[in-house]
């Protein structure tokens, strides 16, 4: 459904370029339709005067996902960024409304989670399962769509990783996780892009809120043992995390042992624990009896510190 903000025209003019827009697109009329709001809206439509078009450049460069249009005096209709000077045809004006998002519906599925806690334990069981397709819902209203057997996602807004990371976290406790059938995935997910799953809860478990009661099994030492290495492109280059991957892919540790044998800071083993828990690529596993930390040096904790740090000089790391 796309949402159309009309500015510098009459109303007659307004219905006019809507039924243009539905008539080119061959959409029916209730999905393109006026929208009196620009952040509700999904396309902001302007008659070419200099002043709308300054002012609706202003506008959008704060709203990057609303596309804009500009609408000239022979009526012809043209990108308002770009390619100013290219006609947008029928083809393309089709194309352009049907990837814009549908508004969102309401989810009508029982909730099968809520809350930080439990969609934590949700997510990673149908992760590591490959199993179900589920909607993360905010107030009712769907942010995130899930297909854990193609290990995808469908964002229905089209905001991107960064932005929906973050409010992913700022509301994790206020989230509710509905499992769906894939028939109905597949019809709130319509032709919107398939993406990676993945590097989104990667981003996600990065953020620092809602972690208190893995931390405090951490601070219990609670060993973490890594399942199978993560998804390359969510570590990037991130030197610490592959040295962390090597070592817990071979034995389960504590936050503190990994400090200690690989000669970085506790936050920065929970900075990699929080996410690598989340996407199920960790496990964690009941502290040994007593502390570890004094064998650590009889395993080779100092040698083995000190030669990372000698790999880190060399490379200028």
């Amino acid at each position: 459904m796309a949402r159309v903000l009309v500015v510098g025209s009459d109303i007659q003019g307004e219905h006019a370029l809507l039924q243009r827009l539905r008539a080119a697109a061959a959409l029916p009329a209730d999905t393109v339709r006026s929208c009196r709001d620009l952040d509700d809206c999904d396309l902001l439509v302007i008659k070419d005067t200099p002043a709308l078009r300054n002012a609706a450049m202003r506008m959008v460069r704060e709203r990057p996902r609303i596309q804009f249009w500009i609408e000239d005096q022979h009526g012809h209709l043209r990108h308002g960024q770009g390619d100013e000077h290219a006609v947008l045809d029928d083809h393309a004006i089709e194309h352009a409304l049907r990837q814009m998002p549908a508004v969102s519906a309401p989810i009508e599925e029982p909730i099968a989670a809520r809350a930080a806690k439990a969609i934590t334990r949700a997510l990673r069981e149908s992760l590591q399962s490959r199993h179900g397709h589920a909607v993360l819902a905010l107030d009712g209203l769907p942010l995130l769509l899930l297909d854990f057997e193609q290990d995808q996602m469908v964002v229905p807004d089209g905001s991107g990783n960064a932005e929906l990371a973050q409010l992913l976290s700022d509301d994790f406790e206020r989230l509710a996780l509905h499992g769906i059938a894939a028939k109905r995935y597949q019809q709130l997910a319509g032709d919107l892009p398939r993406q990676s799953l993945r590097p989104l809860l990667w981003q996600w478990g990065q953020h620092p809120a809602h972690w208190d009661d893995l931390d405090a099994r951490l601070h219990r030492h609670a060993r973490v043992r890594l399942l199978r290495w993560p998804d390359f492109r969510v570590l990037g280059h991130q030197h610490d995390s592959f040295r962390l991957c090597s070592l817990l892919l071979k034995r389960a540790c504590s936050v503190d042992e990994c400090a200690s044998l690989l000669d970085i800071s506790g936050a920065a083993v929970r900075a990699f624990v929080h996410p690598a828990y989340l996407c199920g690529y960790a496990a964690l596993e009941p502290a040994a009896e007593g502390s570890r930390l004094a064998s650590v040096a009889s395993e080779g904790g100092g040698l083995l510190a000190r030669m990372w740090r000698s790999v880190r000089q060399r490379g200028g790391g």
